[in-house]
């Protein structure tokens, strides 16, 4: 129980390596494997899937409603991702939570993570969730500044589908949970157009953005729907960029995936060099412990430059990694 509320075990976040059959939405910890929350189990595990580094996106402590707890415990958990990359010897990079409460918090969190080694942050996708203003609002230009000088990636990480509260993740009607967890990449298209439209992009050239687990298929409809848009309307909208929206994507954008053959297939239009593969562990989409496997069969038509870079160089060179 945390600020009066109880905080159930989200056991999909655990499914990694299960048979799918075994999937389930609670657990016990005695349930999890040991490298959900060991990092010696879990450097293992890493090991084992061939994997060297790992950037983690966690969701954070951001739920809870005393402002005052919230902040104190969004701090104590990035000071805790730091102490868990040099207890790993540098091979667990945790991204810290940046709070959001107002500007003034979210600027002195954000000082105090780059003052440790933060090689990016992150911040809640939709802030409207928590009535807080839209990205979009002037309010939030000097966190743009102050992160795009710092040279480090922002990052979105998917919360679900909009319109659809988390509990729907355990509402009993036939196809609600499906729904759900098939919908949840989805709704990061409206982020990622506010970003370009909205001008963000464009007043901050420096400001890069990544958006997480969202899968890469939908990205070259998106930027040809939003390239359109743009040609057709901006006109009359009276539009604040000078640039096609995908000028900003390919130049700002990122987005990772775990498993999306259509993507990999479209990765050019995409981006070479905007797309990243994640294996998600330990969470239910996770490619845990075949990922070889998995990325062997995605790419198997794939040049290998292209190849390399999608599977790990582009993530070296955003997190300064290496």
């Amino acid at each position: 129980m945390v600020d009066r509320k109880t905080q159930p075990v989200q056991g999909l976040s655990f499914m990694g390596g299960r048979d799918y059959q075994d999937y389930r939405p609670r657990v016990v910890y005695k349930e999890m494997r040991p490298g959900s929350w060991d990092p010696q189990a879990r450097l293992a595990d890493m090991d084992q899937d061939g994997i060297a580094v790992d950037v983690l996106y966690g969701g954070g402590p951001m739920r809870y409603d005393d402002p005052e707890l919230r902040r104190w415990c969004i701090a104590r958990y990035n000071d805790w991702l730091f102490e868990l990359e040099r207890a790993s010897g540098g091979r667990l990079v945790g991204i810290p939570v940046i709070p959001i409460d107002s500007l003034d918090e979210a600027l002195a969190e954000l000082r105090r993570v780059l003052a440790k080694g933060a090689r990016g942050v992150q911040v809640e996708a939709f802030p409207d969730n928590q009535g807080r203003p839209h990205y979009s609002d002037p309010v939030w230009e000097p966190l743009w500044s102050e992160i795009a000088a710092a040279e480090v990636p922002l990052s979105f990480h998917i919360q679900g589908p909009r319109g659809m509260h988390l509990q729907r993740l355990f509402d009993p009607t036939p196809g609600v949970r499906e729904s759900f967890i098939a919908l949840a990449p989805l709704g990061v298209s409206e982020l990622v157009a506010e970003l370009i439209f909205c001008g963000i992009c464009a007043r901050h050239p420096g400001l890069r953005f990544v958006v997480v687990e969202t899968g890469i298929g939908w990205i070259p409809y998106f930027l040809e729907r939003m390239d359109s848009t743009f040609k057709k309307h901006r006109f009359w909208t009276r539009s604040v960029i000078p640039e096609p929206p995908s000028f900003y994507w390919y130049r700002q954008g990122h987005a990772t995936f775990i498993e999306d053959r259509a993507g990999v297939k479209l990765h050019r239009e995409a981006g070479v060099e905007n797309v990243m593969w994640s294996s998600d562990y330990p969470h239910s989409d996770s490619t845990w412990p075949r990922s070889r496997e998995v990325v062997a069969e995605h790419f198997a038509d794939v040049p290998d430059e292209a190849r390399r870079q999608i599977v790990y160089a582009n993530a070296a060179r955003l997190y300064r990694i290496g």
